[in-house]
């Protein structure tokens, strides 16, 4: 049994050590102290009574007494739990997308009356004035001090990437949609959120990032209708669209609510505090909206049992790589010999990567966008279609991701060897 030793004096509250030892005759304990709370004031600071509890100590192994173990917090599971919403939080648009084709292949009744109702304008247009509503605008016009890199972004984006296409509208994909997919995904601009997020991660000049995103993606009303009239041809389900029809469609699920979105936050008072409090909860509802299109798809072609084996996800997977790797190949050889920047070599080397990323990745939603447009022509292998936009978008993120990483670490070992040299 436990002995009890109460202090009859009060005594101020002191750190004390929760173990102590105490021996007797025959035997010995180990003390464990709390504090007592002294209710006998009300309008003092309380003082406390220290108590003194004696357990009798346990027997090791080897002989030894040992103080009795304390039982530890369950708090074990807590960085394994905030490390899974880490992770979610920093890739919860590839999440949402390889969701929205998983559950779109195995349960796609759903997803097919989505699609026969024709929600995916709906959800483009929602998906933009979103990205309107988080677009950071008073940064634009610094990117207006760096026009060389800008003039030459804009040429990559829409022009020499875009040279491509036809080239990728050759390979012999089965099925020939994902051909199509692919060029479709060439003749696009650079992703809303993707290129601007990772030059802020590699220290990259977000200003340029910023600009040569939202400017790509107001020309593309212009440039992706002339882009696919030249580049498809007489494809499957080229003739069923005209340009000015993707223009106006693009101007009217695209552009519009983009600046809708940017006009909310600039003229409603309140709204940027209440971004910034919900910016989470508003990225969650982008990459659903974006997932969205996807997935009517997807469950379009599954509810027609089109056939999708592994061999189809890995040459498109394969595809997507080997596209994005000769991107960016072409975008560092170009930008080599070009200086962005003479107030110094990090802020040159700052607007280069950020040319270099954005010159490199093309947008998902867009793609989407005019697959659905031309989802008469292209049939149920349409879904084929987004399967390719989808495997790019997702590998060039991944890649893009791991290609900061050893930017960053090659900066730290320099860093570090200038450090010592000095």
């Amino acid at each position: 049994m436990a002995a009890q030793l109460v202090h009859s004096q009060s005594a101020p509250l002191v750190p004390c050590s929760p173990w102590g030892t105490w021996r007797s005759q025959n035997h010995k304990f180990f003390i464990r102290s709390s504090v007592v709370q002294d209710s006998r004031s009300s309008t003092a600071p309380r003082a406390g009574r220290r108590k003194l509890v004696l357990v009798p100590a346990s027997r090791s192994p080897l002989g030894r007494s040992v103080a009795p173990r304390r039982r530890a917090p369950a708090l074990a599971a807590v960085p394994k739990a905030q490390g899974g919403l880490d992770f979610i939080n920093s890739n919860v648009t590839p999440l949402a997308l390889i969701s929205a084709l998983l559950i779109g292949w195995h349960f796609p009744a759903y997803g097919a009356a989505a699609a026969g109702r024709n929600l995916a304008p709906l959800s483009t247009a929602g998906m933009f004035f979103l990205s309107g509503l988080l677009l950071n605008s008073g940064e634009v016009g610094d990117a207006l001090r760096c026009p060389a890199a800008l003039a030459y972004g804009l040429t990559a984006v829409l022009g020499l990437t875009s040279a491509l296409a036809p080239l990728v509208l050759r390979l012999p994909l089965a099925p020939p949609e994902l051909a199509i997919g692919f060029a479709i995904f060439c003749c696009m601009p650079t992703t809303l959120s993707t290129g601007v997020v990772l030059t802020q991660a590699v220290r990259g000049n977000a200003a340029v990032a910023l600009m040569l995103t939202v400017s790509s993606n107001l020309l593309s009303v212009l440039s992706v209708p002339l882009l696919l009239r030249w580049v498809l041809g007489s494809a499957a389900g080229a003739a069923s669209f005209s340009p000015l029809a993707i223009c106006l469609g693009l101007a009217r699920t695209v552009v519009a609510p983009l600046l809708a979105g940017v006009a909310v936050q600039l003229a409603v008072p309140g709204v940027p505090a209440w971004r910034a409090a919900r910016r989470r909860q508003l990225s969650y509802l982008s990459a659903g909206l974006l997932a969205f299109i996807p997935w009517m798809q997807i469950s379009r072609a599954a509810a027609g049992r089109l056939p999708l084996g592994p061999g189809t996800l890995a040459s498109a997977a394969a595809t997507g790589l080997g596209i994005h790797l000769v991107f960016l190949a072409t975008n560092v050889a170009l930008t080599s010999p070009i200086r962005f920047s003479t107030i110094s070599a990090v802020a040159d080397r700052g607007i280069r990567r950020a040319v270099i990323l954005c010159s490199s990745q093309k947008t998902l939603p867009i793609a989407i966008a005019v697959i659905g447009q031309l989802g008469e022509g292209l049939g149920p292998g349409a879904a084929y279609a987004a399967i390719a936009c989808v495997a790019a978008h997702l590998i060039q993120t991944v890649f893009d991701s791991g290609l900061v990483s050893w930017w960053l670490r090659r900066d730290a070992a320099a860093l570090e060897a200038e450090t010592r040299a000095a």
